[in-house]
C-alpha cells in the first residue's frame, strides 16, 4: 500500500479546522496540525470570482495569511479525499497536494489502525481529555516508543 504525505489549503483557520473535521468524520487522513502564516501567491485573476476590474488577463501578488492541514493519507483514500476537501473548501481552488513516502513501520501500523473499518465506526467522538507534558527519566525514554524492527506492538 502506497501512503502519502498530505497538505491541503485554507484561507482561514476556520475553514482548515472545516475541512479537517469533514475529512477525519470520514476517515480519510489520520488527522494533523494546521499550520498557518503570511504567505504571497501568484495570481491571474482573468477567470476569478473578483470584481470585473480586476479580471484581465494580467499577474498579481496577493499577501495574505494562510493555512496548511498537513496529514497522511493512503492510496486507495485519494480520490475521495480530494471530492471531500473540495467541497468543505470555501476556496475557488483547493489545493491539495500528496507526497508519496514511505514509512516505518509503527507509522504504518498506526495509519492502517485508524483507516480500518471505515464506515463501519460511528463518526469519531471528540474525547475530553486534553496532552499532557511530563518529565520521564532519561532511562525510560528508549522504552516508551513503539519499535518498527523488533515484534509488533513491542517496545525498544
Amino acid at each position: 500500500m502506497q501512503y502519502y504525505q498530505v497538505y491541503i489549503s485554507a484561507e482561514q483557520t476556520a475553514q482548515a479546522y472545516r475541512i479537517l473535521d469533514a475529512l477525519i468524520a470520514k476517515q480519510l487522513i489520520f488527522g494533523g496540525p494546521v499550520v498557518g502564516g503570511p504567505a504571497k501567491f501568484l495570481w491571474n485573476f482573468k477567470d476569478s470570482d473578483v470584481p470585473a476590474s480586476m479580471r484581465e488577463p494580467k499577474l498579481y501578488t496577493l499577501d495574505q495569511d494562510h493555512n496548511y492541514i498537513i496529514s497522511y493519507t493512503r492510496e486507495d483514500l485519494k480520490e475521495k479525499l480530494i471530492e471531500v476537501a473540495e467541497r468543505a473548501s470555501l476556496e475557488e481552488v483547493c489545493m491539495i497536494s500528496f507526497l508519496p513516502m514511505e514509512t516505518n513501520r509503527s507509522l504504518r501500523n498506526l495509519l492502517d489502525a485508524s483507516f480500518e473499518g471505515r464506515g463501519e465506526l460511528a463518526d469519531p467522538e471528540p474525547v475530553d481529555a486534553v496532552a499532557a507534558l511530563t518529565f520521564v527519566p532519561k532511562v525510560q525514554v528508549s522504552a516508551r516508543t513503539k519499535s518498527s524492527s523488533g515484534d509488533v506492538g513491542s517496545r525498544r
